[in-house]
């Protein structure tokens, strides 16, 4: 069998994330960055295509991305700066965050520059996050509706974030409009919350495939589970308890991109997949989050990491 191709669009930055003694450590982050990592992981062909800073910092993104094994088009560099996410304690002693979003090298782009970038026979094109923004509209549409022409499938994960549009109604009305296009859509249960929309959340995640065409979405519920909503299905998989807790960075990156690299490998990214597949990939996903949070950061298993541990549950 061949080896799924994927190409990701999205954010890699900077996480300034505040230690106990008040100083700031850098990290790289971004979830669709960390998604591509994950493909990779599971043995996936996948390409990074937005671009990198050629400021300090995107230096550092360039070579984690090379040496995590992702390709990237060749002069895809932006003068425009890296994109940074202050992570620091508000006054109650959650986690509080401002992003640094305007005039960043991850969005300096046009869809005549991407659809020239794109690798050829894609199985997948994943997208979301900070990159699902009004601006980006006239970049991605095009783009998205290109590639479903050809037979791409489109997945998005909406990971609603505060702060991100001075106009929030702007925002989650452009999110809604990505929707549309997506064939397989992740959300949380914060962010459905996060776009107004209170109250059960496997209620709204149904009502988002009204939007789509033949779509599935994936709710995930953090340490509730998570859901693969159809038309004629509503799979749940319990989370995977590690053998020790480190953090939940990365941890629903981790599961959707590992359960997407598994759906596609069975050919089964699709509504008329057998049940019995798509709950395969559902715990596949679960599994591979629940080793993400063994470790501290954002740590994707490997596709023999998480083969290994199934199959000493099965036992």
């Amino acid at each position: 069998m061949a080896i799924p191709k994927v190409a990701v669009f999205g954010e890699a930055l900077f996480d300034m994330i505040q230690q106990q003694d008040g100083s700031y450590q850098p990290f790289i982050g971004g979830s669709p960055f960390n998604v591509a990592r994950s493909f990779v992981k599971q043995a996936i062909d996948c390409t990074y295509l937005s671009p990198i800073s050629t400021d300090y910092l995107g230096e550092k993104i360039h070579s984690s991305v090379i040496s995590e094994g992702i390709h990237v088009p060749a002069n895809n560099r932006s003068s425009k700066n890296t994109s940074l996410a202050l992570v620091y304690k508000a006054e109650d002693g959650k986690p509080n965050y401002r992003l640094y979003r305007k005039s960043v090298a991850d969005l300096d782009i046009t869809s005549e520059k991407l659809l020239s970038m794109l690798p050829d026979d894609l199985d997948l094109f994943h997208t979301g996050s900070l990159a699902i923004v009004p601006e980006m509209l006239e970049v991605l549409i095009p783009v998205i509706t290109t590639l479903k022409s050809r037979g791409v499938k489109i997945s998005i994960d909406v990971n609603v974030r505060k702060g991100v549009e001075e106009n929030h109604h702007q925002y989650v009305a452009s999110i809604w409009r990505f929707v549309e296009f997506a064939d397989i859509v992740k959300v949380s249960d914060e962010d459905l919350e996060l776009k107004g929309l209170y109250g059960k959340p496997e209620f709204h995640a149904k009502s988002m495939l009204d939007r789509m065409e033949n779509g599935m979405v994936v709710l995930t519920l953090g340490e509730g589970g998570s859901h693969l909503i159809t038309d004629q299905y509503n799979l749940f998989q319990a989370v995977h308890k590690p053998a020790v807790f480190g953090d939940t960075v990365g941890a629903g990156d981790t599961f959707f991109s590992a359960m997407l690299a598994r759906l596609l490998k069975n050919d089964a990214l699709c509504t008329s997949a057998p049940e019995e597949t798509l709950m395969d990939g559902l715990r596949f996903g679960a599994v591979a989050a629940g080793l993400n949070v063994e470790s501290i950061g954002c740590n994707p298993p490997t596709f023999e990491q998480v083969e290994t541990l199934i199959s000493s549950l099965n036992k």
